[in-house]
């Protein structure tokens, strides 16, 4: 991120890579996991958008970034988020093709911005959440329902949820957790012993 100017208004649009492909109605003989009931026949694949931040400082209160699914920019009727201050927002997935973000600042105190990045996944699911670094994951799909468990290797310890759930909104039930050194302290010592 690059401080952002004074009386920002940026406007970005993400739209997944074939719009011809959204939608489309995929004939088939197999079952396909609609939520969690199986359906025999058509099954809709629908591309939708994943947006994870990196890294998110906006002035609280006064500098905004909204995100939006669809739609024309700014239409209030289509935001999913209004984001501001330093938190690291969740991951955001679209309802749809297309994702709008807009950043607006006001007169004074700019502040670094976000780093964002964004994946077409297919709707019905909440895409890959990752591993944490120096842990394991139990669980590799990632549709409405699904249940991942998170565990960290024996020198280290789980920071935040140990279980998500992929939920209807597209979103997961919490972010994925951390690893963090339980003894770095007397683990450093010992080795520069």
């Amino acid at each position: 991120p690059v401080q952002y100017e004074d009386n920002a208004h940026c406007v970005w649009v993400i739209t997944t890579t074939d719009p011809e492909k959204v939608c489309l109605l995929s004939l088939s003989i197999v079952c396909c996991q609609i939520g969690r009931t199986f359906q025999v026949g058509a099954c809709q694949i629908c591309p939708v958008i994943k947006l994870a931040f990196e890294e998110f400082e906006l002035e609280r209160g006064y500098d905004t970034l909204t995100v939006g699914d669809a739609g024309k920019v700014g239409d209030t009727r289509t935001v999913l988020y209004v984001l501001t201050g330093s938190s690291v927002p969740d991951l955001i997935v679209s309802m749809s093709n297309q994702m709008w973000l807009h950043l607006q600042s006001d007169d004074s105190i700019g502040s670094p911005g976000f780093k964002a990045v964004y994946q077409e996944i297919e709707k019905g699911g909440c895409g890959d959440p990752g591993i944490p670094s120096y842990g394991k994951r139990t669980g590799s799909s990632f549709l409405h329902g699904d249940t991942l468990t998170f565990e960290c290797q024996a020198a280290f310890e789980l920071v935040g949820e140990r279980m998500i759930t992929c939920q209807q909104n597209n979103q997961w039930s919490g972010n994925k957790p951390s690893c963090v050194c339980k003894n770095c302290f007397d683990f450093f010592f010992l080795l520069n012993s």
